[in-house]
């Protein structure tokens, strides 16, 4: 059997929960987070940031070592390092004892080897710290885990050389490389020189011949200096340890290691951690293994196989809420849950974030005293407060716009002058309900916007496109949470450095529909966009939606609670009755299907062709994680990918995915509309 080493990943594993250590060695536990790093990796940028450092360092052929066995690996950099006073590799190998790393870039030049740890993650050396601000001796939270990554990094390879070549003093520093925000991208291009790709199951970059230009412009991956504060953790002396570890750094590296490579179970108290525990089974795993954080509780809180059934603290959502606190206090269950753990705060009229949670947990226990307070709005087992409603609503003006973005950020820039991680809004899409004389009303999906130009920066001519189309009337636009604001105030600052003539008038149509903030004031523009998500949470809960206000959650509660809905939508009328830019007439389609239960109304996303052929991410991949499903296939590293694809697809693949992307984004827009009708048939009939 092939030994098992203590590595980078078991480290991270270990800082989290000693007990998932032994999970994440048994292959038959289910691990949520297998696809999950691979589509934030997508998301981040993360295999392209590590291939232009490659480039930075000058590093291909043998010294980008390629091989997974430790042994050969370590044989490999041993023959590279000792080949000259100087040279540059990657992903090289070492082992101290029973740990084994490898060093994304190791330079050696003379006595000093500096290790370089590539982060696809941002960095404003000007702004951020890498130590508390009101505790210098305490590593900051946000960058944490990639200073311990890399202090675990120096602490095996200075033991490694020592044993290697005892008779040499080598001085091993420490760097993190990341995207510095401070830069800006002097070619366009840099993102499409680095083309994702899968094989076997591995993914991989495949360098254009362009990318070898880049080691000779400005470059926008910097390598902080994070010795001295690695040299602390190291020594023990950072303020943090003691409530991450327990005990210092290298009796931590001994305990854990020894753990991990016995393959011994250590059990840990339930708390925080469990939380974010990847060892579960989602449900909707077709081949599900053992779930890890059921062990641990029936073990460690003693729970029964029915208490897994019973409405848990761990579908509390919303802020203000502790959960790991109110788990570590030995209360898992919601109708344990009282009001020294959640207050009860009188709202202003609506429901307060607070209303909102014990609202859920009123419903998701029957508690006819919680519900008691809630029983005026409560209607068919929703709540929704139909004069609140009537109240906003009254307010708007027809006709109504639905609009939704599509946009990427990523840490190689696409075009020439971004910073990393600066917004590409590359789609829209555009849904108008018009008000009819005789009272009634029409929906029809009036407008798009998607950028398939190879090389071209769409966000102005997105915004262009976009004030087209709104300025025809003075409707009520509506978004779905705070993205689409955020965006246009983006480029809004875009276009105050840009030469762009009609910068002014594109200004002052953002200004128009946008809000923002100015010396802690609120400024709302004329025609600003009225968010439905915040609708949702002053005026609606569906027990479905377990907490959660995600339109993921929202549209699946809405159309399975009305009957109005299911009736309309169920008739192929969408492509006909109600035009659109993607469905033709000739072949419309019915939004409603219902399951194989006869009752449940299937997720109408699932309806559509799905993109992952053209983006080289399986429907599995896609399907596992609630934050990647099909409801959101335009987002993360999907976004990403697909954007990255039109940009150097050929025509027919272009096309393909544009058609693709299209219709999803459509019918993101198209849920807003669904909201809005149901919302509205309540009123009418109430």
């Amino acid at each position: 059997m092939k030994e098992r080493l203590f590595t980078k990943s078991a480290f991270k594993v270990a800082l989290t929960c000693p007990t998932q250590l032994y999970y994440s060695r048994n292959p038959e536990y289910t691990n949520q987070s297998d696809t999950d790093e691979f589509l934030q990796a997508l998301a981040e940028g993360g295999f392209q940031v590590g291939e232009l450092a490659k480039v930075y360092y000058g590093i291909e052929g043998p010294a980008d070592i390629k091989s997974l066995d430790y042994d050969e690996s370590i044989r490999q950099t041993r023959a590279l390092f000792e080949s000259s006073a100087r040279v540059n590799i990657a992903e090289s190998a070492f082992r101290y004892g029973r740990c084994f790393v490898r060093v994304d870039i190791l330079q050696k030049v003379g006595s000093t080897i500096n290790l370089i740890e590539v982060k696809a993650k941002s960095w404003n050396n000007l702004e951020d710290n890498f130590t508390d601000k009101r505790d210098p001796s305490k590593v900051a939270s946000g960058i944490q885990e990639y200073v311990y990554d890399a202090a675990f990094q120096k602490y095996v390879v200075t033991n490694a050389l020592k044993q290697l070549y005892p008779g040499q003093d080598f001085t091993v520093r420490a760097f993190l490389m990341m995207a510095d925000k401070t830069k800006v991208a002097p070619v366009d291009g840099i993102n499409q020189c680095f083309r994702i790709a899968k094989d076997g199951g591995r993914t991989h970059i495949i360098r254009t011949p362009q990318a070898a230009a880049l080691r000779d412009v400005e470059h926008i991956l910097t390598p902080f200096d994070i010795d001295s504060l690695c040299n602390q953790i190291i020594a023990g002396h950072t303020t943090e340890q003691p409530a991450i570890m327990g005990m210092p750094f290298g009796q931590f590296v001994d305990k854990m290691s020894t753990i991990y490579c016995d393959n011994l179970r250590v059990d840990t108290p339930v708390g925080t951690a469990c939380i974010k525990c990847p060892f579960y089974n989602s449900g909707k795993d077709t081949a599900a293994g053992r779930d890890g954080r059921h062990e641990c509780f029936k073990k460690m809180a003693h729970f029964s196989d029915a208490d897994f059934q019973r409405p848990s603290v761990f579908d509390l959502n919303g802020s203000g809420i502790k959960r790991g606190n109110i788990i570590a206090s030995g209360t898992y269950f919601l109708d344990q849950v009282d009001e020294s753990q959640i207050k009860v705060e009188p709202g202003p009229g609506c429901l307060s974030s607070t209303d909102r949670k014990w609202l859920h947990i009123g419903m998701a226990t029957g508690n006819p005293g919680i519900l008691a307070r809630f029983a005026g709005n409560i209607h068919d087992g929703a709540y929704i407060d139909i004069d609140g409603l009537h109240q906003e609503m009254s307010g708007w003006n027809f006709p109504l716009h639905m609009i939704d973005f599509e946009t990427t950020t990523v840490a190689l820039p696409f075009y020439k002058g971004l910073r990393p991680y600066q917004d590409v809004a590359f789609q829209f899409s555009h849904h108008i309900i018009d008000l009819n004389p005789d009272g009634t009303y029409s929906i029809r999906h009036a407008g798009q916007f998607i950028n398939t130009e190879k090389g071209h920066f769409p966000n102005f001519d997105f915004v262009r496109e976009l004030k087209r189309q709104l300025e025809q009337d003075g409707g009520t636009i509506f978004r779905y949470a705070a993205h689409e604001n955020s965006i246009l105030r983006h480029i809004s600052q875009q276009l105050q450095e840009s030469r762009e003539p009609d910068a002014p008038e594109l200004l002052a149509f953002i200004a128009s529909i946008t809000q923002y903030k100015e010396r802690s004031k609120t400024i709302s523009g004329p025609r600003n966009m009225v968010d439905m998500l915040e609708l949702v949470k002053r005026y609606y809960y569906h027990p479905s939606m377990k907490g959660s206000n995600s339109i993921k959650a929202v549209l699946p509660a809405v159309l399975n609670s009305s009957r109005f809905l299911q009736q309309k939508y169920s008739h192929p009328i969408y492509g006909t009755e109600i035009p659109s830019l993607n469905i033709p007439a000739t072949t419309p389609i019915a939004w409603i299907n219902l399951m194989t239960d006869g009752h449940t109304v299937e997720n109408p996303y699932h309806l559509l062709p799905s993109v992952s052929t053209y983006i080289d991410v399986p429907d599995s991949e896609l399907d596992r994680q609630p934050d990647y499903d099909d409801m959101t296939i335009c987002h993360g590293g999907a976004a990403l990918t697909a954007y990255s694809k039109l940009q150097f697809s050929d025509t027919a693949q272009s096309e393909a995915l544009s058609k693709a992307l299209l219709r999803y984004c459509e019918l993101d827009t198209m849920a807003m509309v669904f909201i809005w009708e149901y919302f509205n048939n309540m009123i009418s009939n109430n």
